[in-house]
């Protein structure tokens, strides 16, 4: 099912979950996010023409904090992330979990996205994915 890897590619973005779940609980809500809440599928991507100063770790935090959300189930957010990760380019992404996923939600994962999910080093609270 998930392979254990123990090398990744100098190229590969961190995204820590813990710190997105710690930042929102200090957000207050906007109308944005409220619509999110009341229409899940609500999303909203904007592409800007001109060049950003933000590294594309710290474009894709910034856009993490619009879109995510504590309302929604993890895996969900999960799934955003990675939508939002391929929006930047990404191709591996490593998640920094504050805890591990059931093996439930790892399928709904597999199930919903293009490409692999790895444990890195054998630690099921980092996970590594490899996008299409």
């Amino acid at each position: 099912m998930e392979a254990v890897i123990d090398n990744v590619a100098e190229n590969t973005i961190i995204y820590d979950y813990t710190g997105f779940l710690s930042k929102s609980c200090q957000q207050r809500l906007s109308f944005i996010d409220v619509l999110k809440y009341l229409i899940p599928s609500f999303e909203v991507a904007v592409k800007t023409t001109e060049k950003n100063p933000l590294s594309c770790a710290e474009q894709l935090e910034k856009k993490a904090l619009k879109v995510l959300s504590t309302n929604v189930s993890d895996t969900h957010n999960l799934i955003r992330l990675l939508y939002l990760a391929k929006q930047e380019g990404i191709k591996q992404l490593i998640v920094y979990l504050p805890y591990s996923l059931d093996e439930q939600q790892i399928k709904e994962l597999n199930n919903r996205i293009n490409g692999t999910i790895e444990f890195v080093q054998g630690n099921s609270e980092q996970l590594l994915f490899n996008l299409d």
